[in-house]
């Protein structure tokens, strides 16, 4: 596997055992088995960033979980943005231990807790909704299990007096052309955040990092590390050197204009790039006319265009019900095969699973031992991983924790990298299993290192000793 691959096939893996033996406690089985996991890697920042990984896909995964219940709760109505983040947060019920800096405030200072929580909520939620590259971590857009529409387009697109006043192709043009073009323009701008909401505007972060600061605890506080994403503009041009390569542009030769060209070529209308450009610039001032965007920034000169940004308030978020993952006609010129066209199973079953039983997730979480981490700290976790229940039940750990620490009873060891020697992997794996008990013992090897490779072709010459 690949570095990212072995993280998260390590966090999935991870995740599995603890959700595992947590549910065969809740049945009432009689284990001794407790629900905890060791996991060794001899590169010290290779447990600092699983440990992270682990982290920020439990909380990624909670909220898209919770997202998915809210929008099946909504039924056919949907979600707008004033209660979004309400009916995640609802959705959640996350008892005030998991998120507050004091768990017993009352009154204001419990509303205020609440409100930091949702705030935090709404700016990840928005995030969430831009294009991604990652494979193993699909949204649920990707996943077919929600659905992003606007508010009135299907009637904005039938009308007919309308489009008269915009450029004279868009009036000839059928309404259902007229609808796939605004579509396309819309889902590129939130994608690339192109948004008017108070969670992407630089002045509210601020104040979204301190009411975070104070009130909330790890994972749902912000760290103060973080940098946050804002919103950007779209602007219907070519962009030159002296623009902002923050902001975002679409002009005649954009992959949006060559889209254009595709669509108004089936209604054999064949265009230039400078037609296809003023078509941008009329559609995106008809779409400000009724209300779907606006523009937040007036040209600079006679020659200039203004900048748009869609609403958010304008944004309906639907349960998708995982039938079909999002197409973007951008990127993906041509519809897959329809074997292509499937979602991904696991994540798919893995958010609907979820958003049934979020309880099970809550309280998983990680923390690196490593010797980089304070005596203090050490020892701390320790004793989290030792009680039982375990209140740290995932430890990822250098050699540190090979000699001489106590860890109690456990039964699961992971290695994320083939130990340097047979020594070290029976020191490592004898960590579970103990006093007769039952022991899983599972490694991987990287593409990577000539040494995993190695015995991963003779894993006799490791595991015998």
């Amino acid at each position: 596997l690949s570095s990212e691959g072995r993280s998260t096939a390590t966090t999935i893996l991870s995740l599995a055992t603890i959700r595992l033996l947590r549910e065969a406690q809740e049945r009432g089985e009689e284990l001794t088995i407790e629900p905890k996991m060791l996991s060794f890697t001899d590169n010290r920042q290779d447990a600092s960033l699983q440990a992270g990984h682990f982290n920020d896909f439990v909380e990624i995964a909670l909220l898209r979980s919770a997202l998915y219940c809210a929008v099946q709760q909504a039924g056919n109505s949907g979600l707008r943005h004033d209660i979004l983040a309400l009916k995640v947060f609802d959705a959640l019920q996350l008892p005030p231990k998991k998120y507050a800096i004091n768990e017993e405030l009352k009154y204001s200072a419990k509303i205020k807790t609440e409100q930091a929580l949702r705030n935090v909520l709404g700016y990840r939620l928005y995030l969430d909704l831009r294009r991604g590259w990652r494979i193993t971590s699909p949204n649920l857009e990707q996943c077919g299990l929600l659905r992003i529409e606007y508010q009135d387009l299907g009637e904005i697109c039938d009308d007919d007096a309308l489009w008269a006043e915009c450029h004279q192709i868009m009036h000839e043009v059928p309404a259902s052309t007229r609808k796939a073009l605004c579509s396309a323009l819309l889902d590129y701008m939130r994608r690339e955040l192109a948004l008017k909401v108070d969670y992407l505007d630089p002045a509210r972060q601020e104040e979204i990092k301190q009411q975070s600061s104070q009130h909330l605890i790890a994972p749902w506080a912000i760290d103060e590390d973080e940098e946050l994403l804002y919103a950007t503009r779209l602007f219907p041009r070519k962009r030159s050197r002296e623009d902002d390569r923050s902001e975002r542009y679409v002009s005649g030769l954009s992959s949006y204009g060559r889209f254009v060209r595709r669509v108004l070529k089936k209604h054999e209308v064949n265009i230039k790039a400078d037609e296809t450009q003023e078509v941008i610039q009329a559609l995106l001032k008809t779409l400000s006319i009724v209300g779907l965007v606006e523009q937040v920034l007036e040209p600079r000169n006679k020659n200039d265009v203004p900048g748009y940004q869609l609403l958010a308030s304008t944004i309906i978020w639907r349960d998708g019900h995982g039938h079909a993952p999002y197409h973007d006609p951008l990127r993906t010129p041509n519809l897959p095969q329809e074997q292509d066209k499937r979602v991904n199973p696991f994540f798919k079953e893995f958010y609907q699973e979820n958003a049934l039983q979020l309880h099970r997730m809550l309280g998983i979480r990680a923390a690196e031992h490593t010797a980089q981490v304070p005596s203090e700290r050490r020892e701390e976790r320790e004793r989290e991983f030792r009680t039982k229940p375990p209140e740290l039940p995932i430890l990822y750990c250098s050699p540190t924790m090979e000699l001489g620490v106590d860890i109690a009873e456990l039964n699961v060891v992971n290695m994320r990298n083939i130990p340097p020697t047979p020594a070290n992997y029976a020191q490592r794996s004898g960590r579970a299993g103990r006093s007769g008990q039952p022991a899983l013992v599972y490694s991987y090897c990287s593409t990577g290192s000539s040494h995993d490779q190695y015995f991963f072709q003779h894993p006799g010459a490791m595991v015998s000793g």
